[in-house]
């Protein structure tokens, strides 16, 4: 039998399991630093800085459920102007051999509609996807590549002020858990200047750990997918953090998210067509996520269809009468078979070495065991 709260112990383990490791996070910052640095070096005619965006950006990063530490990096390459540079003269002519002659790459760089895919062979961990950009009254503008017709234009997006927005959409639940985090800690934080050196991924909130939950449902839901219906992670952000409302676990934001997204989307729709707007852009025409589903409406209704996929497997009411082995079939299916491997095999773990301490007790009422039970459970010996 399941409660609200085992549930939530429950996903705040799937999340350990899924997330990237300190070290990794570490890692992946000496990386795009050194990029940077490399390439501020190597164009003494151009301004430039390199910085993440997206999930690392967001600490909404997971790793792949095949289990293996594979990352994709996102990162931007502003330059400080335009410098007379067309968006194809930007994006092939600049920023690709830049790219090339950093290090060895694995293979050819592979063009994106708006970035360049890398693969460096001395970089095992992680891939890039590099936005090449130019900075344009407070806001960049990147480049965009219409492969039906083979042409280049600039378009306007503003990733850090996405961020900035996200932050504050967690503000409140933020700030309390850095704080506890911080008496937590308090033999390794001495002052104020030490508060603002750490780094978010020690202390994520329920919105973070949520989101990241989803994409991994999404994930697996869409593991042969052929036909591009797989629902991107910028609309499940957004959605996500425009419900959010400071709760304090992640089965609540959870409820809150997969209850209210389909009326969200619904009730966003202008003339019959979709529009999630990236909330943080202003200039000119507004960007929208969802502009691929108005030109592909399967791609709204298989997001839709994940939705309530996502509602069955992980806050419906029949989860509370789940023993631990249906539940850990559901979780195989829904979170992968190597999370979930590691996941009970360390709950199995756990349970027998609290009993063997003898700290696992019996509740007689509902017959669950637990360290707040009455009655206390003998060793078994497995003779």
């Amino acid at each position: 039998m399941y409660t609200k709260e085992k549930l939530n112990d429950l996903y705040e383990r799937i999340v350990k399991d899924i997330d990237i490791s300190n070290e990794l996070f570490d890692d992946a910052e000496t990386e795009y630093m050194a990029l940077g640095q490399w390439i501020d070096k190597e164009t003494p005619k151009y301004k430039i800085g390199v910085y993440p965006q997206g999930s690392f950006a967001l600490g909404t990063v997971i790793k792949p459920f095949t289990g293996t530490d594979d990352y994709d990096l996102d990162l931007v390459c502003e330059f400080a102007e335009q410098y007379d540079l067309t968006a194809e003269e930007l994006k092939c002519s600049v920023v690709k051999p830049l790219l090339q002659r950093y290090r060895k790459t694995c293979g050819d760089i592979e063009e994106k509609r708006r970035c360049w895919h890398v693969e460096y062979e001395d970089v095992p961990n992680f891939h890039m996807d590099i936005i090449p950009a130019v900075y344009y009254e407070n806001y960049i503008k990147i480049t965009d590549h219409d492969e039906d017709d083979d042409t280049y234009d600039y378009i306007g997006s503003n990733p850090k002020g996405y961020i900035d927005w996200f932050r504050k959409r967690m503000d409140r639940r933020r700030k309390i858990i850095q704080e506890q985090y911080c008496k937590d800690h308090k033999e390794l934080i001495t002052c104020q200047a030490d508060i603002e050196k750490l780094k978010e991924y020690h202390y994520k909130t329920p919105l973070q750990k949520a989101i990241q939950l989803l994409k991994r449902h999404r994930d697996i839901m869409f593991q042969d997918d052929k036909n591009n219906l797989k629902p991107v992670s910028i609309i499940i952000t957004t959605i996500a953090a425009e419900l959010y409302n400071n709760e304090d676990n992640i089965y609540d934001t959870l409820c809150r998210i997969l209850l209210g997204a389909e009326q969200y989307i619904n009730s966003h729709m202008v003339h019959g067509k979709y529009y999630i707007n990236n909330p943080s852009y202003t200039g000119g025409e507004t960007e929208n996520f969802a502009d691929k589903w108005n030109e592909h409406p399967d791609r709204a209704q298989s997001f839709k269809s994940w939705i309530q996929k996502a509602k069955n497997d992980l806050i419906d009411a029949k989860l509370y009468d789940y023993s631990r082995l249906t539940m850990a079939d559901s979780i195989k299916k829904s979170m992968g078979e190597v999370t979930q491997y590691r996941v009970f095999t360390a709950l199995a773990e756990e349970e027998r070495k609290s009993i063997a301490e003898q700290r696992t007790k019996l509740n007689p009422a509902t017959g669950s065991l637990s360290v707040t039970g009455s009655i206390p459970v003998s060793k078994n010996h497995h003779f």
